[in-house]
């Protein structure tokens, strides 16, 4: 009998000290940091086309503009994507203004199009691409062109190839590929 009244006692006990104990845990949680007005910055997935780009050294250019049309985002996530990543050096050889142009607010839409037409929907590594026309995200068709030694998206070499990230698969190209449908902006020709 003596235990059972032990018993009794100490889940009275119990039951007398918890809801106390659960209330102090509610209150806990519920200092939560003041919200703030600064924006959140998305950070590319690690080893993502995105991240690879960014963390790249001749694509500094490149990863701005990415940023700048709220693509790293697109390809810092899952999906299946083939980049040509224009380096640096290749961004450099557009016409004088141009790139200013493109990087302007007011023309994030023809940037968005401009990148897009380097990105493939799918994997495609070097040995996979044949010669003829392919559809890009933007809608427009590049020419992938094998030759013997070499392969071409329209007339820009790729100059590294494979580059295997965990959503796809980015090719080095030496020249900005640029679609018919923003030939003649700011200088732009479309091949």
């Amino acid at each position: 009998m003596k235990t059972n009244i032990t018993r009794l006692a100490l889940i009275f006990a119990v039951s007398t000290f918890a809801p106390a104990a659960f209330a102090q845990e509610e209150k806990k949680e519920d200092k939560k940091p003041a919200a703030t007005d600064e924006k959140v910055v998305e950070v590319p997935e690690p080893g993502t086309i995105a991240a690879s780009i960014r963390d790249g050294a001749t694509f500094s250019i490149l990863t701005k503009a990415l940023q700048a049309t709220g693509l790293d985002e697109t390809l810092g996530t899952k999906g299946a994507y083939t980049v040509f990543a224009p380096t640096d050096e290749a961004f450099l050889k557009l016409p004088e203004g141009a790139l200013d142009k493109l990087m302007l607010p007011e023309n994030k839409e023809k940037l968005r199009s401009l990148l897009l037409y380097h990105v493939l929907p799918g994997t495609f590594t070097m040995a996979e691409l044949k010669d003829g026309d392919i559809k890009t995200a933007n809608g427009e068709k590049v020419e992938i062109d094998v030759k013997s030694d070499t392969k071409e998206v329209e007339d820009s070499k790729i100059s590294k190839a494979d580059l295997v990230t965990s959503n796809g698969v980015v090719h080095s190209i030496d020249k900005v590929l640029v679609p018919e449908s923003l030939d003649d902006f700011a200088g732009l020709d479309a091949d």
